[in-house]
This record gives C-alpha cells, structure tokens and sequence, in this order.
C-alpha cells in the first residue's frame, strides 16, 4: 500500500514538473515569438505561435499570431484568429482592439467602429476606445459623428485634455469653406534687368460630399503685360481609397493658355503608397499640347515623400521634366516644412506661367523650400522661398529668387 501512494506522488510530482517545464518553454517560446514579430520576422513569430498552439489554446499566443496576419496585410487570416480569440473569451479587450485595427486598416470603417463600441459597451471607462471610434469616425470623413462622440464624451467626463485638443482639431473640418489669397514675386540676376514679375491668386473652396470644388482667378504682370486666368478645380471621391483631380481653367490673355484642361486619377496603395495618373492638356493660340504625368508617393512616419514626372510629346523630341517632394508634418497635416527640388518646366506650377508650346521645352532646375502653419483653428499661413536657373530663350540662362505668402481663412 505505501509503495503503490510512493508510485502515485512520483508520478503526480513528475506531471507537475514537466507542466512546469512545459509551461517555463512555452513563456521562453512566446517571448522568442515577439522578438521575432517585432523585429521584422513575422514569418517565423507565425510558427512559433502555431507551435505552441497546437499544445492547447492560449490567447496570448493567438492575439500574437493574428497580429503578425494583420501587419503583414493578411486581413482574412487575422480575422479567423482574432474572432477564435472571442469564441473562447467573448470579452477579450485585445481581441476586439485588434479586429478594429484590421478593419481599419482594411477601411471597412463600419465595422471597426463596431468593435469600438463593443468594446465601450465591455469598459464604457475605457477612455481609448472612445478616442479609436472618434479617429476612425474622422477619417471616414464623418466628421459630424466623430465630433458628437467627443462632445458626448466630454459633458459626462469634462477636464480630458486629449479629447479637448482632439475636438478642436475635428472641428476644423466642419469649416468647409475656405478663402485663400496668394501672392508670388519673382526677382531675376545678371542681363534679365526687368521689373519682378508678379502672380496674385484669389481662390474660394468648398468641401462636399462628392469631394472639394475650387474657384480660382489668376492674375499675373510680366514684361509690362497684364492678365487674368480663371480656373476650377474638383476632386471628386468614387471609392475609400481613390479619388479624380479635374480641372479647366481659360484666358483671353497671352500670359496663359487660351484653354487648360487636367485630369488626373489617384489612388492608395497598400502600405502608405499613392500612386496617380494623368494628363494637362494646353490650348494655345496656334497649338496644342498634350502633357503626360504620374506621381508615385509614401508615408514613412510624419514624413510625406513624392516623385512626379511631365512627359511632353512633341515632333521635335520628347521634353521630360519632374520633381521630388519632401514634407515633415508636426501635430496635424496643417502644420509642416516642405523641400522640393525640381528639374524642367511644370504645367501645374504657380510661377510657371505657360504662354507658348516652347517654354516646355526650356530647361530649368530649383529648389524650393515650404513652411505651413495653422494658427487659432481656422487662419492657414504659407510661406515658401525658391530658387534656381532657367532659360529664358534658347541656350541663355538666369538664375532666379521668388518668393510667396499666402494665407487662408476657414468658415
């Protein structure tokens, strides 16, 4: 009898020490996974997980390996996981943190904010799911609901400076009127001794449902010549992640094209990339010309990088120009320093005045540097400095300074 209790503690001690040591591999194995997962090695964190999942459910391995999914794009696969995650532990927080974040990510913001709400329904003191819903309902571009969400928020818990700073920024697109003046000088060196030349523009913009709408006037004073040029702009919405820029714009005046045409498709990609496709087309007294862009564009961070290139076909030779652009955006896509540096002449640049076919075919290079700032919510001040050389006439060059303010009034 003693000898038959001695061979059952010996195996109740030996079962829980090899639980023990399972349990101590698993916990090393896990914090293997994550090393792995947040160094960039998601493929192997997966099968780590995998591994130590098929012992038996743990829910941390699990919100792991979904999150791998996720990073990785793989939407439908961290769905399954996430949603196995709720089916063993209905009210897992992180289970619905995470499909809100796939769903995001996916802009199917509908759902997202479906698990928002779950969540706030779970913890209503759950401060940062409120904020998630508020975010999401942003960039959907409901800005009415993502504003209600605060101010309700905040009349049941007054004094939160994070949603006190939020809501004033969520305000701003509510304003969707905008005034904005510009004025652009230019000074030239050397044999150019003429009077600066001188660009002012009023526009006014409106945001709809369909997308914003700009009506602009250009006014421009060059070589003693004086003009205007009127303009509009629209870009409209057709799906979550692509938009059209479409313009025209016309002047009885030799400082501008008699007729200007632009269309231009946009799309998200994956990863924070943009990518566009389009076309200028310029009616001169005694010519057309037809004007070929494509941008290819990143997020990294609070930077925006972007290159665009013009190809101008013509009989005499194809003109090819572009431009790359930098911006380090600060608290809000209102606050930022640009630099752009540029090669040939552009259709869609302010100081490029376009008064004939030739001057496409002119070379130049700049280097333009940009400061944007919004002060009290609603007053939007530009300032930019640029300088370069261009051709003024065949095979003779001057370099060049310009200057230009601008500034924009929200209602």
């Amino acid at each position: 009898m003693q000898l038959h209790l001695n061979i059952k503690t010996n195996l109740l001690w030996s079962a829980i020490l090899v639980a023990g040591l399972f349990s101590e591999l698993a916990a090393q194995t896990y914090d293997e996974a994550r090393n792995f997962a947040f160094s960039g090695e998601r493929a192997k964190a997966r099968n780590i997980c995998k591994q130590i999942l098929s012992e038996g459910f743990n829910s941390d391995v699990a919100l792991l390996l979904g999150r791998t999914y996720a990073w990785d794009g793989l939407y439908d696969s961290a769905r399954v996981v996430f949603n196995e995650v709720l089916m063993q532990k209905p009210n897992n927080m992180e289970a619905l943190d995470a499909l809100s974040d796939v769903e995001y990510w996916a802009e199917n913001y509908d759902k997202a904010v479906e698990y928002c709400d779950a969540a706030i329904q779970n913890d209503p003191a759950d401060e940062s799911f409120v904020l998630k819903k508020a975010r999401i309902l942003y960039t959907s571009e409901a800005y009415d609901k993502a504003v209600n969400v605060l101010e309700d928020y905040l009349h049941e818990n007054p004094g939160k400076a994070e949603f006190i700073r939020k809501l004033q920024d969520y305000r701003l697109d509510l304003m969707k009127n905008k005034i904005k003046v510009n004025y652009t000088v230019d000074f030239f060196e050397k044999d150019f001794n003429r009077d600066p030349w001188q660009i002012m523009a009023l526009s006014y913009s409106r945001k709809t449902k369909l997308g914003s709408v700009i009506a602009r006037a250009n006014y421009a004073n060059r070589f003693g010549n004086k003009g205007f040029q009127y303009e509009v702009d629209a870009y409209p919405k057709f799906t979550k992640s692509s938009y059209v820029y479409l313009n025209y714009g016309f002047s009885e005046n030799s400082l501008f094209p008699k007729n200007r045409y632009g269309m231009e498709w946009y799309q998200n990609l994956p990863n924070a990339f943009e990518a566009s496709l389009g076309l200028r087309l310029l009616q001169f007294s005694d010519s057309y010309v037809d004007i070929y862009t494509a941008t290819i564009g990143k997020y990294a961070g609070d930077y925006w990088v972007s290159l665009r290139s013009y190809v101008t076909p013509d009989t005499t030779g194809t003109s090819v120009s572009g431009s790359l652009q930098i911006r380090r955006y600060f608290s809000d896509p209102e606050n930022y320093v640009g630099l752009k540096i540029g090669y040939g002449v552009s259709p869609d640049e302010n100081r490029d005045i376009l008064d004939s076919a030739q001057r496409l075919n002119l070379k130049k290079g700049s280097v333009r540097l940009d400061y944007n700032h919004i002060i009290n919510r609603r007053l939007i001040f530009n300032a930019g400095a640029e300088w370069g050389t261009e051709e003024i006439s065949a095979g003779t060059m001057a370099s060049y300074y310009t200057f230009d303010a601008s500034i924009a009034w929200l209602f």
